[in-house]
């Protein structure tokens, strides 16, 4: 046996151990910088939180904002002195609407009758007046075939008629007047029973900044703890990110000493990944070649080996990259053997080293 070759196998399989240990510390960095994110989103989520807010006008008057898992609410709340200003406002407003809704033909009559009552002293002392003068001309009991009477009654008589008309038209336009001014009157009250909202809405409008600069500290005190927690969250990932590339850099070494030429019997030398995989990876011993992954940019196949490749590797199906993909970006991790195949270092491929060399898909 060929302790040489021995000594180096076991030192490359610490190696691949090692690297496997360091790409296991990886992933659990990944799952604990994930968890402890959660952790932080649902500590900073309350914070960010609206909290309910509510401005007091000098009445009396309330107005709040709610929030809970239904939405935003908002009250609106009067002092006893707004609701009962706003009540009385209310029912005098109801008596001018009623007021302005009745018919208006017995006002237009109590208005007339008014204005009749106002004239008829005038009228009653001209009839007289007249009567007095026919008396005194001896023509009081005169009448005509037109009338009935003297010319002087019939101009008085008709006077009064249109006096009477007049006073119709009056009491009419006056009774009209009198229910348009009814309805104002009525709608300055309705809209005088809302100015404690208005009044309460222009006290929130006008306080409203306060809220806004509220939720903006809220914020920013939010997030000013979110930094700082993320920064130790950082520092102990970095941390555990240090320690696994320690163990990933003490691998590759030993992983590198794979390849170290090792002394065989006979006569000759080779290296220790040659003799335990051959190391072949050229596309031209393979055939059925399926992709089966990627990790970190770089493919991963499985893939039989041709009657050339059988030769060399054997008929069991093989695992790991194509040497020709890998040249193009890892010019240095590919090998040129005297035969003129192409084989690959894995020592120049960490990422997925310790998946060739232990089998893993």
């Amino acid at each position: 046996m060929n302790l040489g070759l021995l000594g180096a196998g076991l030192t490359g399989l610490a190696g691949g151990l090692l690297t496997k240990e360091a790409l296991d510390r990886l992933q659990g960095v990944g799952a604990q910088a994930k968890q402890e994110a959660f952790d932080l989103a649902a500590q900073i989520q309350p914070m960010t939180q609206f909290r309910p807010f509510t401005v007091t006008s000098a009445t009396g008057g309330q107005f709040g904002v709610t929030g809970g898992e239904d939405g935003t609410a908002v009250t609106m709340a009067l002092s006893p002195e707004e609701q009962a200003l706003q009540q009385n406002l209310f029912g005098g407003a109801g008596q001018f609407f009623g007021q302005a809704m009745q018919d208006t033909a017995g006002r237009e009559q109590d208005i007339y009758q008014r204005i009749r009552a106002t004239q008829s002293p005038e009228e009653q002392r001209q009839r007289l007046a007249l009567e007095e003068r026919l008396a005194q001309q001896g023509r009081l009991g005169v009448r005509t075939g037109m009338f009935g009477g003297t010319p002087e009654a019939f101009a008085m008589e008709k006077a009064q008629a249109e006096a009477q008309n007049q006073a119709m038209l009056m009491a009419m336009s006056q009774a009209q007047q009198e229910q348009a001014q009814q309805a104002a009157l009525g709608q300055q009250f309705l809209g005088g029973a809302y100015v404690p909202q208005a009044q309460m809405l222009n006290v929130q409008q006008a306080s409203q900044l306060y809220p806004q600069l509220q939720q903006q500290a809220q914020l920013f005190g939010a997030g000013q703890f979110g930094e700082t927690m993320m920064t130790g969250i950082e520092a102990q990932l970095l941390a555990e990110q240090a320690q696994a590339n320690l163990y990933g850099q003490i691998g590759s070494g030993l992983l590198s000493g794979l390849f170290t030429p090792v002394a065989q019997q006979g006569g000759g030398a080779t290296n220790v990944l040659t003799s335990i995989l051959q190391g072949f990876s050229d596309v031209r011993l393979k055939e059925n070649i399926e992709k089966v992954g990627t990790v970190e940019g770089i493919n991963l196949y499985v893939w039989d080996w041709n009657e050339e490749g059988k030769k060399i590797a054997g008929n069991q199906r093989a695992f790991g990259v194509l040497a020709q993909e890998v040249a193009k970006d890892r010019p240095s991790a590919v090998i040129e053997g005297s035969d003129g195949y192409l084989r690959v270092n894995y020592g120049e491929l960490p990422e997925v080293a310790d998946l060739v060399l232990f089998g893993e898909e």
